[in-house]
């Protein structure tokens, strides 16, 4: 046989087998937006005894986790799996009917994902005759088998490089986020320092009994506020507006029956400033944040912005670590059931709970304050060093 190409019917036959070899078995590949608090389901038609394979990943959102199930015609459970980030899983069709299978991300309350699911139905028929001969034709099947093998497994390598690099983006753009927020904090703030290194403008000048008279209430004014910004509480309430109330019961609750002092409430920021340079100065002064659990919670963005945000710093700073405590109070609680699922992983404060004074006892602990406090000088003298001679 000349090695310049196939001819004559034998190769006609070969190539037409070839091409038509992928509609042997049914295949679905589908890449889907799964919302928050949803469900989606698909259905298949499949004929007892035939081999089928369902692989899912997810490709973005959250922690990249899914609920996954799989139910026979009789509503059999053949596979449930809860909140993974990707699996296979391999059945023979015990009846005729339709098979369903559901992705379901009801556990988020707002994260949004992409799953992507492969469900292959069947196997490739034999390809071969019979008969054991060594013939041309016999030749070319084998070259088409081995060819058609060959490009499924590019095709699966493809997708699965496809699927990394999707992820791939989603985590970098994630990161690529809190790195822009971050920096946005971080220059208010050295704004805000440059401004502070200022001479301050004289507020009279109309005797020198007067000059006198108002660079001593000047310097008076700055002791006060140095004073104040020496403070390292032991806690921090972040609240809602219409919670100022039930914030300062709680305040004075673990100040007078606990025993942890000093405490302060965000409503009790100083007035005037930006509320990033607030929230900033009240995560980095206080040992442990609280978020109090309330109706009003999921109402205020920007209460929900601060929660974010201080469970980001325990994450993202080390000393910080275990420092971000839930709090539902007695009054007006937020539902569990309603409690966005970030925070439902951490360990949560229950006013109500029997078991409250010693979850105190426990979360409170000495020798923590004493390690963010000399965490918070150390900082404060770098600070302080980096500042410009004032001459």
């Amino acid at each position: 046989m000349s090695r310049r190409g196939w001819r004559g019917p034998g190769a006609s036959a070969a190539l037409l087998l070839l091409l038509n070899l992928g509609w042997a078995a049914r295949a679905s590949e589908i890449t889907f937006e799964l919302p928050d608090n949803a469900k989606q389901c698909f259905y298949e038609e499949i004929v007892q005894g035939t081999k089928c394979t369902l692989e899912f990943q997810v490709i973005t959102g959250g922690h990249y986790d899914v609920d996954c199930r799989l139910e026979d015609p009789d509503g059999i459970v053949l596979y449930k799996e809860m909140k993974k980030q990707y699996d296979s899983f391999t059945f023979t069709a015990s009846r005729n009917g339709t098979y369903k299978f559901c992705f379901s991300n009801e556990f988020s309350t707002f994260t949004h994902k992409t799953v992507y699911f492969d469900f292959q139905v069947g196997d490739d028929p034999p390809l071969f005759p019979s008969e054991n001969r060594v013939t041309a034709l016999t030749q070319m099947e084998s070259a088409c088998v081995s060819i058609h093998e060959a490009l499924k497994s590019v095709i699966d390598y493809q997708t699965h490089f496809r699927l990394r690099e999707a992820q791939g983006r989603s985590r970098a753009e994630d990161l690529n986020t809190r790195v822009a927020y971050w920096n946005s904090v971080r220059d208010n703030c050295i704004g805000k320092r440059e401004e502070n290194t200022k001479p301050m403008p004289k507020l009279c000048e109309f005797s020198l009994h007067t000059e006198a008279s108002c660079h001593v209430t000047v310097q008076k004014v700055q002791r006060e506020n140095e004073n104040t910004g020496d403070i390292f509480y032991r806690f921090v309430i972040l609240h809602a507006e219409n919670d100022v109330e039930e914030a300062v019961r709680i305040q004075e609750l673990l100040q007078n029956e606990f025993c942890i002092k000093p405490g302060i409430i965000f409503a009790e920021m100083p007035s005037g400033r930006h509320l990033l340079e607030n929230l900033n100065d009240a995560l980095s002064n206080s040992a442990w944040t609280i978020i109090l659990l309330t109706e009003n919670f999921l109402s205020e963005l920007w209460y929900q912005f601060q929660s974010y945000t201080s469970l980001l710093s325990s994450l993202t700073v080390p000393h910080k670590r275990n420092t971000v405590i839930p709090m539902r109070p007695r009054n007006n609680p937020l539902p569990w059931e309603r409690t966005p699922f970030i925070l439902q992983t951490i360990s949560t404060l229950q006013e109500d709970s029997p078991g409250f004074a010693e979850q105190i006892r426990k979360t409170f602990q000495e020798s923590t304050y004493k390690h963010q406090q000399v965490m918070w000088q150390y900082g404060k003298k770098n600070a302080e060093a980096q500042k410009p001679l004032m001459w």
